[in-house]
């Protein structure tokens, strides 16, 4: 377990204490610009699911958006609290809440916010309903279907129209409609930067039709008689066949504000904000950088340096990783000892294994602070508590300015003020 090491504002990039989770506001922004301005003429809207990155600030920029329906989705009720606390009042927690605690807390959170929930189990409804009703607070509910994912959620046809008809009847819940995750369309086999994937146009029939058997649910149920007011479907991979199927009223997307390198062979429009520095040396003919599985994912070889790594200097692909180190080939260039890299983009993780919530008492914090930068004026609107694993969270400017070990900071205009 380590202590973070916390920089002064205006510390150079490349001077920063590593690993260093690295991300870049100019670059994430572009790219929430770019799948929401997609649902512009689209009846479906963007919920932006959070647990990728974790950070309340990248939430509120999310829905500050166009085009979003007003609230996020999460994993957990933990990640819903801290949503909570951090002033988004619309959640689903796209996953099912199985244990009396947790039901609790969930139903806690309905008092004061629209809380929404996943569910796949009649036993599960039961639960939810007695709690609900002897905490006198709705929650909205969500029957998820499997289509294809393996994971959770029922069959689309008769098991979830029995589903749908038990929520319906249960006090304290409310049938708002259906949800359903595709899954990565994939080719057999893998390539050293990981799952084969089918051309563009495969891709796209693919998740139309995994859509349309979404469609085709909520058509059954609305035709026994129960009113479907959502159908919400995830994620980045596919988000503009969803946009453009009539009858899809939310897209749940995820990972395109940070992208991952997973993401970004699939959709080449988004950039990588999330990039992790990271200090090597250079024993004979390797270079070994202080990046390891602890920072990135085993499951795919990103390279050090390369694309906005080592400022320009040529890309190394990792050979293998060890817990905190990776290991490249050197390509005929010297790699100075103590020289910095950015390493990335960033693997699946979820994002992404450097991203961690953390909670200390009743005060919950995402372990981030937002700074504006503006010319000669830093401004520090928030507060930071990392964990071990994630370091830091800090923003490169174009002059190599950053915050510190947990910062976020934007690039602005002066105006004048502080």
């Amino acid at each position: 377990m380590e202590r973070p090491v916390f920089q002064p504002t205006g510390t150079p990039v490349m001077d920063l204490d590593t690993p260093a989770l690295v991300v870049d506001l100019d670059v994430m922004d572009r790219n929430i610009k770019t799948l929401h301005d997609r649902f512009d003429q689209s009846s479906a809207k963007v919920r932006p699911h959070v647990t990728g990155h974790q950070t309340p600030k990248i939430a509120h920029r999310q829905l500050q958006a166009a085009n979003t329906v007003g609230g996020i989705s999460v994993t957990s009720v933990g990640e819903a609290e801290v949503f909570s606390d951090a002033g988004i009042t619309d959640i689903l927690v796209s996953s099912q809440i199985v244990t009396q605690s947790k039901i609790r807390r969930l139903c806690a959170l309905a008092g004061s916010n629209r809380i929404g929930v996943a569910v796949d189990n009649p036993q599960n409804v039961s639960d939810l309903s007695q709690v609900a009703e002897a905490q006198s607070v709705t929650l909205g509910v969500l029957v998820e279907l499997d289509v294809g994912l393996g994971r959770c959620g029922v069959a689309p046809g008769d098991e979830a129209l029995e589903l749908a008809r038990a929520v319906a009847n249960s006090p304290g819940l409310r049938f708002d409609g259906i949800m359903a995750i595709a899954p990565l369309p994939s080719t057999s086999g893998e390539t050293s930067g990981g799952p084969n994937f089918p051309d563009r146009q495969e891709r796209d029939a693919i998740s139309w039709q995994v859509l349309q058997n979404v469609l085709e649910a909520r058509e059954l149920i609305e035709k026994d008689g129960l009113p479907v007011s959502v159908v919400s479907v995830g994620g980045t991979h596919n988000y503009d066949v969803a946009a453009g199927m009539a009858g899809i009223t939310e897209v749940q997307a995820g990972s395109y504000p940070l992208m991952d390198h997973l993401y970004c062979r699939m959709r080449p429009e988004f950039s990588p904000a999330a990039k992790v520095l990271a200090a090597g040396h250079q024993p004979s003919h390797r270079a070994v950088g202080g990046v390891g599985r602890r920072a990135q994912s085993h499951r795919t070889r990103p390279g050090l340096g390369g694309a906005g790594g080592s400022r320009g200097g040529p890309s190394r692909p990792l050979q293998r990783r060890a817990r905190s180190s990776g290991v490249a080939k050197r390509p005929g260039t010297e790699h100075e000892v103590g020289r910095q890299s950015l390493a990335g983009p960033l693997q699946p993780g979820p994002m992404f294994q450097p991203v961690r919530l953390r909670s200390s008492g009743t005060r919950r914090q995402a372990g981030r602070i937002l700074a504006h930068r503006r010319p000669g004026k830093i401004r520090l609107n928030g507060s930071s508590q990392l964990s071990a694993v994630s370091k830091m969270l800090i923003q490169e400017d174009r002059d190599g300015a950053v915050r510190g070990r947990a910062g976020l900071f934007r690039r602005v205009e002066s105006t004048g003020s502080r």
